[in-house]
């Protein structure tokens, strides 16, 4: 595989923890021996040096890896605090409560809904603030849920099951109302159109953001920087980032070519978190130039990291979300 930055590994994790990354070679290895193979708990830094970037091949293979690794009675730091989590509030965090504001003027019974999700509505208010009123804007009709149960992704993705298969049952059953859903998190929008569609009686359509972005109708300016999202590009929506930068293009931006590589927010704050920071501050200095103003991204995973680090590690671009700059 072609190196995207010079010296640097593609994924992620190979780059910033090689003595604990399995290659896809190792993982079908792990696969076909999976009825034999017990696990025991210092594997934890093998199976989970991952970040759900989508990069490679064997993606799902890791997840039922780690549902084989706790079946064995293994311990994942957090998992039960989360899991309680998820039986009193249906959410990852100890809370419900969205703490967005939301707008008068949102349709009461609009057939398309805007699913946010736990992270936007909960940890980052003001990101997901922005793109509601971005949709309202630009005259998108929707509407919103009083409460949101969580897609089920930070469980699917440590490999408990259970809460992943409620949290679906429940939404299944909220979407059959609607004949589209627009999605905020690709994490949200990979698992409905992949794990709930077919369960769901009527056709709804589930679309990422990004199919309603569209130039600003101000001329704007700027050098900016773009944190375009794994969780799209490597799941089949080869071509998005190229969408997403001629639309800054025509709203004035000057988009710079900065080769792609994760931000480490696959997965949010879960999991290894070393990792995660090492992945992030990397990324950070590749965002670091003096010939940059703005960095953006259109994910709310990615945001939380840009928003962050680019002040963690004091580098030079400001971190403005996209909705903010295509705003007229």
């Amino acid at each position: 595989m072609k190196e995207r930055i010079k010296g640097r590994k593609n994924y992620p994790t190979e780059e910033v923890d090689p003595e604990n990354f399995l290659d896809d070679k190792a993982i079908s290895n792990l696969i076909n021996n999976l009825k034999t193979i017990k696990f025991h708990q210092e594997d934890y830094y093998k199976l989970y040096n991952c970040v759900h970037c989508g990069e490679c091949k064997t993606e799902k293979d890791r997840i039922i890896l780690k549902q084989k690794f706790l079946e064995n009675g293994n311990i994942l730091e957090g998992l039960e605090e989360m899991k309680n989590c998820f039986k009193n509030y249906r959410t990852p965090y100890p809370t419900k409560k969205m703490r967005i504001k939301r707008p008068s003027n949102i349709s009461k019974d609009s057939d398309t809904l805007f699913f946010m999700g736990c992270l936007s509505t909960i940890r980052i208010p003001k990101y997901t603030e922005h793109a509601i009123n971005y949709l309202l804007d630009t005259r998108v009709d929707f509407t919103l849920l009083d409460e949101e149960i969580c897609c089920g992704w930070p469980w699917f993705a440590s490999g408990s099951m259970d809460e992943f298969l409620i949290a679906r049952e429940e939404n299944v059953e909220i979407f059959n109302k609607f004949k589209k859903v627009i999605c905020l998190c690709p994490a949200c929008y990979y698992l409905f159109n992949q794990l709930y569609k077919p369960l769901i009686k009527r056709d709804v359509k589930f679309d990422y953001i990004s199919t309603y972005l569209k130039p600003s109708k101000t001329k704007k300016s700027g050098n900016v920087g773009v944190q375009h999202l794994c969780q799209l590009m490597n799941r089949g929506s080869k071509g998005i980032e190229k969408e997403v930068d001629n639309i800054l293009r025509k709203a004035g931006y000057d988009v710079k070519d900065i080769p792609h590589w994760c931000c480490g927010g696959g997965i949010g704050q879960m999991h290894r978190k070393e990792v995660i920071d090492k992945i992030a501050r990397l990324r950070m200095e590749d965002f670091n130039r003096e010939d940059l103003d703005i960095i953006t991204t259109y994910c709310p995973g990615c945001w939380w990291i840009l928003d962050r680090y680019s002040k963690k590690c004091k580098i030079k671009p400001k971190a403005v979300d996209i909705f903010q700059l295509l705003t007229s």
